[in-house]
């Protein structure tokens, strides 16, 4: 039997999964459902709401779609771009300490489907806002 804390991460992943999936299916967006998927996964089996960490959270996948758009623009988008991008993520999120190993997926995935300056805000912003705004109302409400 899953304890409270399982129980609750259970329902908050997926609640999250389930908006996800309607707001990136009306867009379609789907392709950056991955990692949004990822971060649910690592993040809800402690469903202890904290600030800092969604910061971090958030400020990773901004820097993750910053360097996706800049690969885009330049047209830097196949396959060995779309790591290098990725390893670039990484490199800027470790010296700012706000990593969060799934965002360099929503780098990967932008730069393979060369994704313009709204990617930024549209999905990846709104669907990790939308994500930890869940997140938060399922911790500090329910839990």
């Amino acid at each position: 039997m899953l304890s409270g804390k399982k129980r609750l991460a259970l329902l908050n992943t997926s609640i999250t999964l389930f908006i996800l999936f309607i707001f990136t299916s009306l867009t379609h967006k789907e392709f950056v459902l991955p990692p949004f998927i990822a971060t649910a996964a690592t993040k809800y089996p402690d469903p202890d709401w904290r600030f800092n960490r969604s910061l971090s959270i958030v400020s990773s996948y901004i820097t993750a779609a910053i360097i996706a758009v800049i690969f885009s623009f330049f047209g830097l988008t196949n396959l060995l771009f779309a790591i290098i991008a990725s390893l670039i993520t990484l490199i800027i999120e470790l010296i700012g300490n706000i990593e969060h190993s799934p965002s360099l997926l929503a780098t990967f995935l932008g730069v393979i489907s060369k994704v313009n300056v709204i990617y930024i805000i549209h999905p990846v912003l709104i669907g990790i806002l939308l994500e930890e705004f869940i997140n938060f109302v399922i911790t500090k409400l329910i839990g």
